[in-house]
């Protein structure tokens, strides 16, 4: 699991307990939105969200410890800035910061959202607060923005790097959600409401902060910023590739990480050492057509946690896509049907109609439509 960095490790937070003497408690202060307020919790639990569930885990796991709930809903993170040095007065011994949803959905930029996170963690350090990073929880797929969470997949790689570039721990829920397995169905509200988690949702998060404060490790290596940013279009065929690789736990095994592009491993120079590792690659010939950029990597844990997956994917500038590639991939296939089946017999107007699956801008998303998919399906972009 994501815990301090190497550089400081969790033996920063031994030695601040040790310091407090054996009976002190540690005092966290939870600061961040609505997630970490609680809304949507079960009606029946006095107290809302990840913080009362922390502090019962931590008892369970012998660390004597409270944690306040400082959530606020619909907080962006600027309006947290205005709001954090109420809290720090109040005295603790660690901040455990998340925050972001809200500016996300509000489309402000990366750049402001990390400027005030980062400024708010140095007001907890002047103060002698240490630090702990969190990213956001994903957005639920039909949410109004952001569905696919590649905004907000790249807004933890900043939260990742600034941890690390801080010297700070980390608590990584975008990681931990994303890759369980029926996480929307299981762990979300749903219906109306797609930002938060229901109570399983609300265990979860509470699980993923407990482990990182008792030291398990359980959560692969986790990548940073990458460039070109995924999703990104008409980029040039000569383009380098960049990727930044971290962890937060044991450290990174530094012989395992490979790098693959559209399928095959390629020689990349990677550096760095068991934190972080930087992965560069300057193909030797233009790249076409939708280019899909995947990453092994293992950690030292026992057993290891390990990573393999595709970390983005990018279009070249002058690709041309086949008709009925719905979510340009590069190819018409079995997703881009059941996008279609979605808006199957709708027209302009209607709430489900929308242009992309009407191939012949006819105003209707019908049979003709579906003759046009099923002419190209299994077809690749050009």
């Amino acid at each position: 699991m994501t815990r301090f960095p190497l550089r400081h490790s969790a033996l920063g937070l031994l030695l601040l307990l040790l310091a407090q003497g054996a009976a002190a408690q540690t005092h966290y202060l939870a600061f961040g939105d609505s997630i970490t307020e609680g809304f949507g919790d079960d009606s029946g639990r006095r107290e809302k969200g990840y913080p009362p569930r922390l502090q019962e885990i931590l008892a369970d796991r012998g660390v004597t410890a409270t944690v306040d709930n400082f959530g606020l809903g619909g907080e962006t993170t600027a309006e947290g800035l205005s709001r954090i040095n109420g809290v720090l007065n109040q005295g603790g011994d660690v901040l455990l910061l998340m925050e972001g949803t809200n500016d996300i959905g509000q489309r402000l930029s990366p750049e402001s959202i990390r400027f005030n996170l980062a400024e708010m963690a140095r007001r907890a350090e002047v103060r002698g607060i240490q630090v702990i990073h969190g990213t956001i929880i994903p957005r639920y797929p039909t949410a109004n923005f952001d569905g696919s969470n590649r905004i907000t997949g790249a807004f933890a790689g900043e939260v990742r790097e600034m941890a690390w570039e801080g010297g700070r721990g980390l608590v990584d829920p975008f990681e931990v959600f994303i890759t369980t397995p029926g996480v929307f169905d299981e762990l979300y509200l749903g219906g109306e409401d797609r930002l938060h988690p229901n109570a399983l949702g609300y265990d979860l998060l509470a699980e993923i902060f407990a482990d990182v404060l008792t030291d398990m490790d359980t959560v692969p290596p986790v990548t940073g910023l990458v460039s070109p940013e995924d999703d990104a279009q008409s980029v040039p065929a000569g383009t380098a590739i960049a990727i930044d690789l971290y962890d937060f736990g044991a450290g990174l095994d530094t012989t395992a990480t490979t790098l693959r592009i559209n399928g095959a491993d390629v020689a990349a120079d990677i550096t760095g050492d068991a934190t972080r590792q930087e992965i560069r690659y300057q193909p030797p010939e233009p790249l076409s057509g939708v280019v899909f950029v995947a990453l092994t990597a293992r950690d030292q844990a026992s057993p290891a946690n390990t990573f393999d997956r595709t970390v983005m994917q990018f279009v070249i500038a002058g690709t041309v896509f086949l008709r009925g590639d719905i979510d340009r991939d590069g190819r018409v296939d079995g997703a881009d049907l059941v996008a279609f089946a979605v808006r199957f017999g709708s027209q302009r107007g209607d709430a489900r109609y929308r242009a992309f699956a009407d191939f012949n801008g006819d105003d209707a998303v019908d049979g003709r439509d579906l003759a046009i998919l099923a002419s190209n399906f299994g077809g690749n972009a050009s």
